[in-house]
């Protein structure tokens, strides 16, 4: 970690996914709103004072996240890029390499400044998992709402991850791995059934007594489908 990291916090944007409607946005301030196209991967759109402007992924990380602090660095958090800035996984034990900087908990931001937990899905807890399509079930709050990242092989992951015959469930948000995720569908407890979940596990959930999202504060964050 580098001296200036001690200084200043990192800057983190909290972006919101609406679902719905595919769109994933932050509003910096009343007249600057930012959406990412694809995660990031095609870009952004800027709307300030009302107007349009394109923000391609080299403008973001050179110049524009800079722009950011600049303006707003006192609400937000300021830019401090170090690839030399190395930090191991908080529970896969891999090194990450936090080049965009470190949240308040001190864990990796992304590309979009996004903190690790948003990313994670910790919005939600995991229900069941079904190991032929993909399938992750999760729900909100504990139980009583059923949602499920549906099984994709539409992702970016490098070959020696992706190996042939893979399936991933939908990421919660579009990153730079899974820039058209589709985030979660409305699900049922006949679906997580089907899928092969205990009749305990339902059972639990039924009941609302699942365990809770370890981040319920992240749903703030979400447009989640009620269809």
């Amino acid at each position: 970690m580098t001296t200036e990291d001690t200084k200043k916090p990192h800057l983190v944007l909290n972006w919101t996914f609406d679902i719905p409607n595919n769109r994933l946005y932050i509003d910096i301030a009343d007249d600057l709103t930012y959406e990412a196209l694809q995660g990031g991967t095609l870009g952004y759109t800027k709307i300030y004072k009302g107007e349009k402007f394109h923000i391609d992924p080299t403008q973001w990380q050179e110049t524009e996240k800079f722009w950011i602090s600049e303006n707003y660095g006192e609400i937000y958090g300021y830019f401090q890029p170090d690839h030399a800035r190395v930090k191991p996984h908080p529970f896969w034990g891999w090194p990450q390499v936090c080049v965009n900087g470190l949240g308040p908990d001190n864990e990796y931001i992304d590309h979009m400044q996004r903190m690790q937990i948003l990313l994670e899905g910790n919005d939600m807890s995991s229900i069941h998992t079904n190991n032929v399509t993909g399938d992750l079930y999760v729900t909100p709050d504990s139980g009583k709402t059923i949602y499920k990242r549906a099984g994709t092989t539409d992702v970016e992951y490098p070959p020696e991850i992706n190996i042939p015959g893979s399936v991933w469930p939908d990421w919660p948000q579009a990153c730079l791995m899974q820039p058209r995720t589709k985030g979660v569908q409305l699900s049922s407890y006949d679906e997580l059934r089907v899928a092969g979940a205990s009749e305990d596990t339902i059972t639990l959930c039924m009941n609302k007594q699942w365990e809770a999202p370890k981040h319920p504060e992240l749903q703030q964050f979400y447009v989640y489908p009620t269809v």
